[in-house]
């Protein structure tokens, strides 16, 4: 059986650095196979941020097993997003439809200030 492939709009905080103002930036992504993780969808829109010669998105991810929770992010409003029990490089874009919009956002707190985009201060 074939992975089935959705299009995607993705809404990304976006933030140069810790001094400046961020805001949502809006990236339509096609061809996205629901069997890639969600850190294998960034890295696909970054793969096409780059040909466009923009900036990639930056965001945290080490292990990509679950285990170092570097990776945490808010994904439409979620911790880690829709699924539960799980980090956010074990969430699947299985758990999203085609033509479905995802907000991404960083872990926020006080104690955790933006470093660049999705990326904060541990």
């Amino acid at each position: 059986m074939a992975d089935k492939i959705i299009n995607i709009t993705l809404k990304i905080w976006r933030q140069k650095n810790d001094k400046s103002k961020g805001k949502i930036e809006t990236y339509k992504l096609n061809g996205v196979s629901q069997a890639s993780s969600f850190l294998e969808m960034l890295d696909q829109l970054n793969e096409q941020l780059i040909a466009e010669k923009k900036d990639p998105v930056a965001f945290d991810h080490d292990c990509r097993e679950g285990i170092c929770g570097t990776c945490s992010l808010y994904i439409n409003g979620r911790p880690h997003g829709p699924d539960t029990g799980i980090t956010t490089c074990q969430l699947h874009m299985r758990m999203f439809n085609d033509g479905e919009t995802i907000y991404i956002e960083p872990w926020r707190s006080a104690a955790f200030p933006i470093i660049k985009d999705l990326v904060v201060d541990r």
